[in-house]
């Protein structure tokens, strides 16, 4: 078996082309299904803005961990691109209310694909213990990256 060291540069070597690949992949499927106007990173926006409900901007952007005023610029984009309705609160003016449109709703449904079809592919060619594990392994890993700069 490989050294510790070894084993380290191995597993960060794997998440790197991972990474790469994701991305990668991500356009090229977008691409595919003829969705060339919004990035998977506006895309992301989208999905976190209908899971939503009922979150403010703040929340969302940190959910996704940007800041607003990124967030406002990805909402402004989008907002261009009819893929977002953006209202004011009726009874506080000062709440921004952001809805999707059907345009943005079957994009996130093509997107999800994506990925429900990257992972049914991973199911068919792991056990099923294996499965559990590599959750637990990246719950882990959420939870030490979310500390990670708390150690600074």
């Amino acid at each position: 078996m490989a050294n510790y060291d070894d084993l380290i540069n191995n597993i960060g070597e794997s998440f790197f082309e991972f990474q790469t690949k994701l991305q990668f992949y991500e356009k090229e499927y977008l691409r595919k299904h003829e969705i060339t106007d919004v990035s998977p990173t506006e895309i992301k926006v989208l999905y976190q803005i209908g899971i939503s409900n009922t979150k403010s901007m703040s929340d969302i952007a940190r959910g996704l961990m940007i800041t607003k005023g990124t967030l406002s610029i990805t909402v402004n984009t989008l907002v261009k691109k009819g893929y977002i309705i953006r209202n004011r609160h009726k009874q506080d003016r000062r709440v921004i209310v952001l809805y999707l449109t059907k345009k943005a709703i079957l994009v996130i449904k093509k997107y999800q694909k994506f990925y429900n079809q990257l992972l049914t592919n991973l199911m068919k060619e792991i056990k099923l213990q294996d499965a559990i594990n590599l959750n637990n392994v990246l719950s882990k890993l959420n939870e030490i990256i979310d500390t990670f700069y708390d150690e600074d």
